[in-house]
């Protein structure tokens, strides 16, 4: 078991160092600052509200610029994997699927939850320069934001492994991703829709998760412990569904 864990963290770090050496994420942290940069503007435009379009402006570009990579990466990593025959190479030495499977995933989260925290961290040093002292729900908004990266992330190796190219994972993902911003919503017309119209959004309802349990400004300036338990659930059930069709893989 200790070897096992091992294995999960030397793939996680490795999967670490590649994303960051990736020119890519070059490319999204030069427009991560270019962003956040603009969210002064937009701010300094607001004039009596601008400390709140400040901050919540910046705080979505951020999870915005970091959902982007993210899915970017997950869509893709699998994929460029099998094409350079280099998950050929790892499946020839005593490395456990899962274990494999559980280092991408946690090398993809690590690297959101980097950006995340570089991010955060210009965007406050803005904030400062502006003369407005740190929002007191920062932190627990940072924390939401990754907790919907990890179970979109999830998501996005599962369907990756079905899908027939990285673009069309990416559209799926997207898709699951807004349509989980509008949960409430899907709720109510599911409520108040008769027929089967009703019953597939019913379907939808548990088919989709519920981001916006992770909006901090919509739980009272926290996070309750349902935020983390639905992650935790979404992200592991995500990964085992990833894992059977990784299984199913002739590598």
């Amino acid at each position: 078991m200790r070897r096992s864990f091992s294995t999960v963290v030397s793939v996680a770090l490795n999967s670490f160092s590649e994303n960051v050496r990736n020119k890519f994420f070059a490319v999204f942290a030069v427009f991560a600052f270019a962003a956040v940069y603009a969210s002064v503007l937009a701010g300094v435009m607001a004039v009596d509200q601008e400390a709140r379009v400040l901050t919540d402006f910046g705080l979505t570009l951020i999870e915005l610029i970091a959902l982007a990579y993210a899915l970017f990466n997950a869509s893709s990593v699998l994929l460029r994997e099998a094409e350079t025959k280099t998950i050929y190479l790892v499946f020839s030495r005593p490395v456990p699927r899962w274990a494999y499977l559980a280092g991408k995933l946690a090398g993809s989260l690590l690297t959101s939850a980097v950006m995340l925290a570089l991010m955060g961290a210009m965007h406050l040093l803005l904030l400062r320069l502006r003369g407005f002292p740190p929002p007191v729900d920062y932190a627990w908004a940072l924390a939401g934001s990754l907790l919907k990266l990890s179970v979109i992330t999830s998501l996005a190796f599962f369907v990756s492994l079905f899908s027939t190219s990285a673009v069309s994972t990416l559209v799926i993902s997207g898709v699951i991703w807004t349509a989980g911003h509008f949960a409430i919503e899907t709720r109510f017309l599911a409520e108040h829709s008769p027929g089967v119209k009703g019953g597939l959004l019913k379907a939808a309802i548990w088919l989709i998760p519920n981001f916006q349990l992770f909006n901090v400004r919509d739980s009272g300036g926290t996070l309750p412990l349902a935020a983390f338990a639905t992650a935790a659930l979404w992200t592991v059930g995500a990964g085992l569904a990833a894992l059977a069709l990784l299984w199913r893989k002739e590598f």
